[in-house]
Formats: structure tokens, C-alpha cells, sequence
């Protein structure tokens, strides 16, 4: 029988691997360098790496040195952050704002087309020496991190901002615990691109301006005497210094991000507000931006309900003449219906029909294109297909983010309820596809709610989980509407539903 080794194991096991690969590579440059010293007659204009590091001991045992490094790396690191702080703020106006986005376009264009000596020359004309690296290593950083993260944020998920709308998500959560982490990696790569490339920047800055004290003035004092062993060591330790403030950023940066968005304070807050659902679906006096009727598909519903019903005495949803189209064809065209709210609804029908679109319709995740929706409880919370989960947080956290308060009991009791308090301390992105639906069945049930909506909540369920999911629902749900779409039709007799079928 195969022996499955874990995870922790192999990663550990592939890092060291990564680590003495690496060193071989340094090892070779080395040689090479050593060899075309020895044998290339080039001892003059290319001393060997025994004799570099020499002198660059000689020179690092003085205390002047340290110090114009001391100088280099204070102008260059304060640029860096400064230039990362301004792209954090820019970039997330930009996000929010077309005009703001298309203002800044050009200047970011010019930042990251114009060759980087052509600024250092013409900056000289305007500024003093000691600024101009400064100044320099933000041009370089700005851009890079401006453009990725502006990246990133136009492109957050538009399921997890979605499920934040659907729990009432405040903007301080949706920010931290969404776009935070969603940014991140992007944000850490571009700091590690940038980082090397403003030292690259700064430094020659030093060595155009012939600024005092740097480590780009020593460099430029050594190539006017010919001196090239100490030359190689001042590059040597630009390359050294660089190498280490980067990786500083680089695990600082990762360090605080990964524990912003990670876990829910422990402290409880504040009793959340629910706020009333927007009004979406009002209609519009825009005419339809969709195909002719001949070109289209045409999704119609036939309803069941299992006893008749009064109208005055039963609440209803009432659709009147919904249509919604996307790209060249309708899925809904001029569409209406009555549904009773006295007992749970199953929209069925075969894939790609429209019962997705017809509930979020209902939900007031997406507008009908023209027509009403009248009759719908206000505070809805939706189970969608894909399930939604913050994958950073612990399964018992991602609960706890519904709830007023961050109640940890209420999210306790859903977890032993649908037996997943075995890995309540797991972040999501661990757990099985089964194990992520039930979390997600326990995150709608959690806060308090006047509809629910169930999006194939039941797939990848087996049989006994299915069972303890469906029993939870029924149990805590009680008299709330339900509106759920299946393909199973066992489902709608357990749940004692109407049945909704749409045809094309």
C-alpha cells in the first residue's frame, strides 16, 4: 500500500532542495569568475573573487564605509516606503474612481516608458544631490506598485464582495478580510521587484550626482582611479545590502498582512446593524439592451403548488413581466408568476435554464432588465454554488463573521451540528469539497434572516451528512421561507415543497 508523506515534509524537503541548488549556482559564478580571472590575462581589469573579497574586507573594517552605507540605504528604504504608501492610497481611489483612474494613466505611462537616466539627468537641472536618489527611487517604486495593486483591486473576487452584500458585510470587514488578502501576494511580489530595482536606480542616481558620502560616490571614485578591486567590492556590497533590505520588506510586509485578514478579534463588538436590502428592482425607463425575440432563447416557468391558496392570506413573491438578457440571448422575457411563501420553493429544470438567474433576480443580486419584483422579505441570505469561503480564515471564523458580535457559541453549536468541529481551527482552503459545503450550509443558517436561498446546497454531501444538513435546515429555518434549486427531485417531497419548473 502507497504511503502518502505529509505535506509539511515535502515542503520542507523541496526548500531544502531549492537551497542547495542555489548555493550550487553561486558556486559556479564564482568559479567562472575565478577561472577568466586566472587564465584570461584579465587580472587588471577583472581581479579574481578571492581578491575582491579582500579588499572588501579591508574596507567594511572601517567605519566610514558602514557609515555611507548607513546613508544610501536611509534615502533609498524612506523612498521606498513613501513611494509604497502614496501607490496604496492612489491606486485604491484610482479602483473607485474611472476619472481618477484615466487622470493618472499618463503620468504612470511616463514614469514606466521614460528611460531612468533621462529623469536623473533632467532632475539634476531642479534638485540637489542628496534628493535626487530619493526622488528617483520613487519614480522607479511608484509605478510598479500602483499598477499591480490597481490590478488586483478592479479585480477582486466578485463572488466574496458578493457574499459580503448577501451577510451585510461592513466595508472595514469586506476591506480586511477580502481585498487584504486578496491583494497580497501581488503587493509582496511587486515590493520584491521593486525593492532591487530602486537600489539599482538609487545608486546610480549617487553616482550621476557625484553625491557625498554614498555608496554611488565611492563607486564613482573608484572607476576615476582605475580601481577596480574596489570597485567589484562596492558592488559586492550594493548587491548584499540590497539583497537584505528586500527580503526585511518583503517578510515585514508579509508578516503584517497575513495577520490582518487571518483572524477575528476576540473581543466582541458592537451588535451589528442589518441594514434593508437596497431596492434593485425597480423598473427601468431604459429600453433593453438585448437581441430581437427571434434571436434569443426563451426560458418560461410553469408553477406547481401543492394546495391552493388565497391570495390576501398567504405573503407572496409576484413577479410581473421580469425580462433579463445577457449578451445575444434572453433568459427571461417579459416573465411573470405568483409564489406562495407558505412552504419551501424548488426551482427546477435543466442545466443552464435560469434558475441561478431567476433566484438571484428574487434575491436583489442582479436587477431584471425591465419588470418587478414585489413581495420579497428583506433580510435574505444566499447558499451559493460555489461556496464562498474566506479560505485564510478558520472554518469557526468564517462563521463568526455573520454573526453580531462574532459569536463564538452560536458558530460553535452550527459546527457540532453539522459535525464540523473536528476542523473548526482549519483555515478554509484545507478542508474537503463536502466539508466546505457544510460550512457554508452552517454560515447561512448562522445570522438571523427573514429568506433563504439554497443554490444546489446539498452537492457534494453524502448521503449521512445530506441528511444531518437537511435536518439542521428544517429544524432551524422553521417557518421562513426557503427557495432552493435542485436537480434532485427526492428533495422536493423531504422538503414538502412547490415545485417551480422552467423550460426553454
Amino acid at each position: 500500500m502507497a504511503i502518502c508523506r505529509p505535506t509539511t515534509f515535502t515542503t520542507v524537503r523541496n526548500k531544502r532542495q531549492d537551497i542547495i541548488f542555489s548555493a550550487l549556482g553561486v558556486l559556479l559564478i564564482l568559479l567562472i569568475w575565478q577561472l577568466t580571472a586566472s587564465f584570461g590575462g584579465t587580472g587588471f581589469l577583472l581581479p579574481g573573487p578571492i581578491a575582491v573579497a579582500s579588499t572588501f574586507i579591508q574596507l567594511f573594517t572601517q567605519g566610514a564605509h558602514w557609515r555611507s552605507v548607513a546613508i544610501s540605504a536611509f534615502r533609498i528604504i524612506e523612498s521606498v516606503l513613501v513611494a509604497i504608501l502614496l501607490a496604496i492610497v492612489l491606486s485604491w481611489i484610482a479602483s473607485k474612481s474611472r476619472a481618477v483612474r484615466q487622470i493618472l494613466s499618463p503620468f504612470v505611462l511616463i514614469m514606466k516608458s521614460v528611460p531612468i537616466v533621462s529623469f536623473i539627468l533632467i532632475a539634476l537641472f531642479f534638485m540637489g544631490a542628496s534628493m535626487l536618489s530619493f526622488f528617483i527611487c520613487g519614480l522607479i517604486v511608484f509605478p510598479v506598485i500602483y499598477a499591480q495593486l490597481l490590478s488586483s483591486f478592479l479585480n477582486t473576487d466578485p463572488g466574496l464582495l458578493e457574499m459580503a452584500r448577501v451577510f451585510s458585510l461592513k466595508r472595514s470587514e469586506k476591506i480586511r478580510y477580502i481585498i487584504i488578502p486578496g491583494s497580497r501576494e501581488v503587493f509582496i511580489a511587486s515590493v520584491s521587484v521593486s525593492v532591487g530595482m530602486a537600489w539599482k536606480a538609487g545608486v546610480a542616481a549617487e553616482v550621476l550626482a557625484f553625491s557625498g558620502g554614498t555608496i554611488g560616490r565611492h563607486m564613482h571614485e573608484a572607476k576615476l582611479y582605475l580601481d577596480m578591486e574596489r570597485l567589484l567590492s562596492w558592488t559586492l556590497a550594493l548587491v548584499l545590502v540590497s539583497f537584505l533590505s528586500e527580503q526585511l520588506l518583503v517578510r515585514l510586509f508579509r508578516f503584517i498582512l497575513t495577520r490582518i485578514g487571518q483572524k477575528l478579534p476576540v473581543k466582541r463588538r458592537g451588535v451589528k446593524e442589518v441594514k434593508a436590502r437596497e431596492e434593485l428592482l425597480t423598473e427601468r425607463d431604459t429600453p433593453l439592451a438585448c437581441p430581437v425575440e427571434g434571436q434569443a432563447i426563451m426560458i418560461r416557468g410553469v408553477l406547481c403548488v401543492k394546495k391552493p391558496y388565497d391570495d390576501e392570506a398567504v405573503p407572496s413573491i409576484v413577479i410581473d413581466g421580469i425580462s433579463k438578457c445577457f449578451g445575444s440571448s434572453y433568459v427571461f422575457s417579459e416573465y411573470s408568476a405568483t409564489i406562495p411563501l407558505d412552504r419551501p420553493l424548488a426551482v427546477i429544470g435543466p442545466s443552464g435554464v435560469g434558475k441561478t438567474t431567476l433566484m438571484r433576480m428574487i434575491a436583489g443580486l442582479i436587477r431584471p432588465d425591465s419588470g418587478v419584483i414585489d413581495g420579497v422579505p428583506s433580510r435574505g441570505v444566499f447558499v451559493f454554488q460555489d461556496n464562498r469561503l474566506l479560505g485564510q480564515m478558520s472554518a469557526r471564523d468564517n462563521i463568526r463573521l455573520v454573526l453580531p458580535g462574532y459569536d463564538g457559541e452560536r458558530a460553535d453549536e452550527l459546527l457540532l451540528s453539522l459535525d464540523l468541529m473536528s476542523v473548526k481551527d482549519q483555515p478554509a482552503d484545507t478542508l474537503s469539497g463536502g466539508e466546505k459545503r457544510r460550512l457554508s450550509l452552517a454560515r447561512a443558517l448562522a445570522p438571523e434572516s427573514d429568506i433563504l436561498y439554497l443554490d444546489e446546497a446539498f452537492r457534494e454531501l453524502d448521503e449521512a451528512h445530506e441528511g444531518e444538513a437537511l435536518s439542521l435546515l428544517l429544524d432551524k429555518a422553521g417557518e421562513k421561507p426557503v427557495i432552493f434549486a435542485t436537480h434532485d427531485l427526492s428533495l422536493i417531497e423531504r422538503m414538502n415543497a412547490n415545485i417551480l419548473e422552467l423550460r426553454k
